[in-house]
Parts: structure tokens; C-alpha cells; sequence
């Protein structure tokens, strides 16, 4: 069994505080040679998170890591979690709790119609996900009280996105992992590492991890989600309050306490709101796939492209070490949509295979 860098700088945490591992780590580290050559970034980097597993890849396999074994240890039978009608977050939830012989629920809210929702949803048929549909994500409480009301047993709760301070540290970990990569020669240490914000997880866990390191990288953010979820008061809470409950488990785990202002999300590549692709999204999504044979995708890895991108461009940053880290699973499941009916789904779930979709193409038509 592999070890986790934060057990072994942290071994009081062994046993403390729930693993189980399910993905393929470290991911990989590479330079982004003719993407680099393009935008004129000379040192341009990747790390692939698309790889971290081979059943279902992505970041949501750093968080389940720690979200799953905690619904072991508390021996639940059912794990209920929230996404948008497309999420990555609950497939994955379901595809890897049904490993650990758990029962998975989604309460799905609309979004945006795309091609990548209709996958998702047909897969979360195909892995036997019990769905029920809210209108928006104000409907979501509501609905969870129904849900929770029905299942016997323990049935465990994940927040949307797995972004609570367990899962968070998925993304202590992965800060560490990027740590050593620097110490192996893997790449050189990054000056500023881009991801997508949507939940917050995956940046407030690498911006504690880093500093856990000892990199001087700066952790930049790029919001893909409304300001109500995704706000630089709700990532330095994120951090505070897993920094906290680490060294509540150690003591001799550091007490890191950030303020708003130390942290740099991007807010200006949204676009008209979540999911809905923009222009600089799906030309960063047609550059990276025909430059790198990456594929990235409209909702939230194209906008954290187009936004690096953006950011590096504006604030003469192309002599720096830039990293951007792929949060897209790149394991292709669409084979076995062909095995479900959409019409299987609840009646709400219908409308996306019988509207239009959101096109994503090279000529940066949405």
C-alpha cells in the first residue's frame, strides 16, 4: 500500500484521520512544450490529475480518498452528495462508493445543457446512482431532508464537490506530492500554479499543502462557480478550518490562519454563469488538445485555461515557471451509455436529450 506524504511528515495522523486509497498517485508532471512555444510561456507545465485513476480520474479521487473512509468507518450503507445535472463529483462518488459496496444518491440541480451532461447522466444510470432532481441549488436542502428521512441505516452525506475540511485534504496531500516532484527534478519549483475553482477544495487544500512544502508557489484560483460558493472569504475559511482540525488530530501540525486578501482568485472568465461555456474556454479547450493531445473541457478547465492564459499574458509572467493543473478525468466511460435508457431517468432529467446543447468546436461557437 502506498504511503501518503502527509502521514509520514504527520505520523500522529495515521489512524486519526480516515484513508482508504482508490486512485494512482503521484500523477504525472509535464512540460508543455508546444503549448509553451505558442503562448510564449517558456517554462509551462502540466500536472495530469486526468490520470489518478483508471476507473475514473479527475480530483474528486484525492477527496474520496478520505470522504469514502470516512462513511466506512462510520460503517454507512448509502452516501447521498449534490452536484449540477452533469457532475463529475457525483459520478465519481458513485463509481467508487459501489467499490466499497456502498449505495450512491445524487440530488442533481439544472444547469446548462451539454453533451458531457447527458454522458454523466446515462452513467449514473449504468452505476445504479438512485438520482432525484432539484430545481436550483436552493431546492437542494429541502430535498436532502426527504432523502435522508427515506434510507435506513447510516447513510453518509458529501457536501457539493466534497469540499469540506476532510476532503480538502486530497489537496493537502497532492501540495506535498507537487513538493517532492520539485525536490525530484520533476519540474522546476512553480511560481504560480493554476487550477479551477469551483467548490474550492482543490485550491484551498494545494495553497495549505504548499506551504506545507515550503514552495513559494502562488496558488491562483479561477472561478467557475457563483460567488456564493466560490468567494476568496469562503477559500480562506476552507483553509483555516483544515489547518485547525489537522492540528487538533497533531499537535505538531502547523496552525495556518489566511485572510481573504491572501488569496488570488480570478473572477472575470465566468462567463453568463456556471457551465456555461465562453469563447476563451472552448478556444483554450481546441489549443490544449490540438498542441498537447490534452483534453480539457468547457466547464471548468477550459475557463481555468483561458484565464492562466489571460493572467499570465497581462502581468508579464511568461519568463516564470507557470503550472496548470488538469482537473478532468480523461478516462472515457462513453461506451456504456449505450448500454442504459435515458428515458429511465426521472421525467425532469428528459429535457437534456431532447433540447439543443451548448457545442463545443475549435471555431469557439457555445
Amino acid at each position: 500500500m502506498r504511503r501518503l506524504p502527509l502521514l509520514e511528515i504527520y505520523p500522529k495522523l495515521e489512524g486519526a484521520i480516515p484513508w482508504k486509497p482508490i486512485g494512482n498517485f503521484p500523477t504525472p508532471i509535464r512540460k508543455l512544450e508546444s503549448l509553451g512555444e505558442h503562448t510564449g510561456i517558456s517554462e509551462f507545465y502540466l500536472k495530469d490529475d486526468s490520470r489518478s485513476s483508471a476507473l475514473y480520474g479527475g480530483n474528486k479521487v484525492r477527496k474520496l480518498e478520505f470522504l469514502l473512509a470516512d462513511a466506512l468507518r462510520k460503517e454507512a450503507s448509502t452516501v447521498i452528495t449534490v452536484g449540477a445535472a452533469g457532475s463529475n463529483h457525483v459520478l465519481a462518488t458513485s463509481i467508487f462508493a459501489g467499490k466499497f459496496g456502498m449505495k450512491a444518491v445524487g440530488i442533481l440541480f439544472d444547469q446548462p445543457p451539454a453533451a458531457y451532461v447527458r454522458r454523466n447522466l446515462l452513467l449514473n444510470l449504468y452505476f445504479n446512482t438512485e438520482i432525484f432532481y432539484a430545481s436550483s441549488m436552493r431546492e437542494v436542502p429541502s430535498i436532502l431532508r426527504e432523502v435522508l428521512s427515506k434510507f435506513q441505516g447510516k447513510p453518509y452525506y458529501i457536501p457539493v464537490g466534497g469540499s469540506n475540511r476532510l476532503g480538502c485534504l486530497g489537496f493537502v496531500n497532492a501540495g506535498l506530492e507537487l513538493g517532492r516532484q520539485v525536490e525530484a527534478g520533476e519540474l522546476p519549483e512553480p511560481d504560480y500554479l493554476f487550477a479551477a475553482a469551483g467548490t474550492l477544495g482543490t485550491v484551498a487544500g494545494l495553497y495549505l499543502g504548499c506551504r506545507l512544502s515550503g514552495l513559494k508557489t502562488r496558488v491562483v484560483g479561477v472561478r467557475v462557480t457563483g460567488r456564493d460558493i466560490c468567494s476568496p472569504e469562503r477559500w480562506a475559511l476552507l483553509v483555516n478550518h483544515t489547518s485547525a482540525f489537522l492540528h487538533q488530530m497533531d499537535s505538531s501540525f502547523p496552525q495556518v490562519k489566511i485572510s481573504p486578501s491572501d488569496v488570488t482568485l480570478l473572477e472575470d472568465y465566468l462567463g453568463r454563469g456556471y457551465a456555461w461555456f465562453t469563447e476563451q474556454g472552448v478556444k483554450a479547450v481546441y489549443l490544449m488538445k490540438k498542441l498537447e493531445g490534452v483534453s480539457l473541457e468547457g466547464t471548468y478547465t477550459g475557463k481555468a485555461l483561458a484565464g492562466a492564459l489571460d493572467y499570465v499574458d497581462k502581468h508579464g509572467l511568461k519568463d516564470r515557471v507557470i503550472l496548470f493543473w488538469n482537473t478532468y478525468n480523461s478516462v472515457d466511460l462513453s461506451p456504456l451509455t449505450g448500454k442504459v435508457n435515458y428515458r429511465k431517468l426521472p421525467k425532469p432529467f428528459h429535457k437534456y436529450f431532447e433540447k439543443p446543447l451548448q457545442r463545443l468546436d475549435p471555431e469557439g461557437q457555445t
